[in-house]
């Protein structure tokens, strides 16, 4: 933690602790502020009486049920320090009135604009917060736009942000061209922080729909933990190597839904120590736009689902190794990714990753990671990239496609990390290649199986043999054309024509339902 931050906790911590009751009343209050017509010395329970500054919301301990409303349209120097919680079925409510365009709350370059420590119980509705900091910036100037703290708290609950904006947070990014290099990641728009070693910590029911996070260095929505450690196969408690006692306490009940991740220098959205995370009909556009970053990835995680999500534009600097739409990265078990539309990427669609292998590195691994129904269209470089300890994956159902603009694209690269992936199976795919040259990158990876799939444009891999290679034009009804494209013709040699595969997923990417005991077709469409 940076020096500013530090004194930035002590200075709000301190703040908290001489808090003081504005209204003794049993039943939740409303309140506004209103940086124009609004005075301190108001009792803000009317728009009449509304407050003026977001000092005098930060040093007011708000009641369960309580609803604090900025004026819309206007913009709140300062930091806003959330000083009270809610309670189950009674949050305390941030929001706009008057209005539907967004009150701003603007750090100004602080080292943070809303920051909530060890609170819970938390709604911010219809909100926009910007942290822009002028000036050069140095390599230590980190800061964020919203910055959430669990500190040996335990578990904290409730925190939906509904329709907020995050913008223009310029939080230090370091650029190659300047010599340095920075790989923190833990600074930008949205930081969930659960740190401390004295109490089992972590955070439950976070909720983020319908809202924007743009404009945004280093990442634009990070989860950390200081209960993070584990190996593959080990319970609380166990030694795990090299000093290492598994302290992993997951966060549960994380959801987003239906945002957008837009112009980001590195990562768009990173979750990490989680458990059954859903990342589901996000965009991801214009991500690592500076730094080496893919678009979005799980880390330390179990059972993490991606669905229904557009992962675009992600940006390649030369010499990245990152800049693909969804990566499934190391010390995750049992990622799913389905139903996703991978388009554009400038170094692939998607990627798992296993970590540096195994002996001295016990905490590195990826398992049952599982690919399925997606479309990976015009990925430049490569289709999909695994390395590493990656066990067990499975890729069924997709469609990998490239137009004829895309030459020399690796399909797929199976690369050395330490160690190389082992037991990787690929089956009812459609590789559709219309560029030149493009080839497959095993390496020395093991017992890797191909099952069912359809080539265009590229043959079925020499080093692996298919077990029912069709090598034939899948007629999909229009590839390249975006997501509708890639449904089946009449007559395509795709239908009926895939393999069984138990636990499915139940439907294709359209909809369809799929059954678990009969030929599939081939590819992301089903209906037969």
């Amino acid at each position: 933690m940076s020096i500013n931050m530090k004194l930035f906790v002590v200075r709000y911590s301190l703040l908290l602790m001489g808090l003081f009751f504005i209204n003794n009343s049993a039943f939740s209050n409303h309140y506004y502020v209103d940086m124009i017509k609004g005075n301190d010395n108001n009792n803000g329970l009317a728009k009449s009486s509304a407050w003026k500054t977001l000092s005098k919301v930060s040093k007011t301990l708000f009641k369960p049920g309580d609803n604090i409303a900025f004026k819309s349209g206007q913009r709140f120097i300062g930091v806003l320090a959330i000083s009270s919680s809610g309670k189950q079925n009674a949050p305390v409510v941030y929001t706009t009135y008057d209005g539907n365009e967004p009150a701003v709350i603007d750090g100004s370059g602080d080292s943070v604009a809303i920051y909530i420590y060890n609170q819970q119980h938390l709604e911010l509705k219809n909100l926009a917060v910007t942290n822009y900091r002028k000036g050069t910036l140095g390599v230590t100037d980190l800061f964020n736009g919203i910055y959430i703290v669990n500190e040996d708290a335990g578990t904290l609950h409730h925190f939906h942000f509904d329709r907020i904006r995050v913008f223009d947070v310029n939080s230090t990014h370091i650029a190659k061209d300047e010599g340095k290099t920075d790989q923190s990641r833990f600074h930008g728009g949205v930081q969930f922080y659960t740190r401390g070693n004295k109490v089992r910590s972590n955070f439950n029911d976070v909720l983020i729909t319908n809202s924007t996070f743009e404009n945004l260095s280093r990442t634009g929505f990070n989860f950390r933990s200081d209960w993070d450690d584990r190996a593959a196969y080990s319970k609380f408690g166990d030694s795990i190597g090299k000093g290492l006692t598994d302290n992993w306490i997951p966060n549960t009940n994380v959801i987003l839904r239906k945002n957008v991740f837009k112009n980001i220098a590195g990562n768009g959205l990173i979750v990490r120590v989680a458990k059954d995370a859903l990342i589901e009909h996000n965009l991801f556009d214009s991500c690592g736009k500076i730094i080496s970053g893919n678009a979005v990835f799980n880390f330390n995680t179990d059972n993490t689902i991606y669905q229904f999500n557009e992962a675009k534009n992600t940006i390649y600097n030369e010499g990245d190794t990152d800049a693909r739409g969804i990566d499934s990265d190391y010390r995750t078990k049992n990622t799913i990714i389905q139903y996703n539309y991978l388009h554009n990427n400038q170094l692939g669609g998607v990627t798992a990753t296993g970590g540096p292998g195994v002996g001295d590195n016990p905490i590195n691994f990826n398992s049952g990671t599982i690919i399925r129904y997606n479309i990976i269209e015009n990925n430049a470089r490569q289709g999909a990239y695994f390395s590493g300890r990656v066990e067990g994956l499975q890729v069924y159902n997709n469609v990998f496609y490239a137009d004829s603009n895309y030459k020399d694209v690796v399909v797929l690269k199976l690369n050395r990390w330490t160690v190389y992936p082992n037991g990787a199976s690929f089956r009812n795919n459609i590789f559709y290649y219309k560029g030149s040259n493009p080839s497959y990158s095993f390496g020395n990876s093991t017992n890797v199986s191909f099952d069912h799939n359809i080539y265009f444009g590229i043959g079925p891999a020499s080093e692996f043999r298919d077990s029912f290679p069709i090598i034939a034009d899948p007629k999909l009804v229009n590839a390249g054309k975006g997501i509708e494209g890639y449904k089946l013709k009449t007559n395509s040699p795709a239908i009926k024509a895939g393999a069984v595969i138990k636990n499915n997923g139940g439907h294709d990417y359209y909809g369809n339902r799929i059954s678990d005991d009969i030929k599939q077709n081939i590819g992301v469409f089903n209906k037969q």
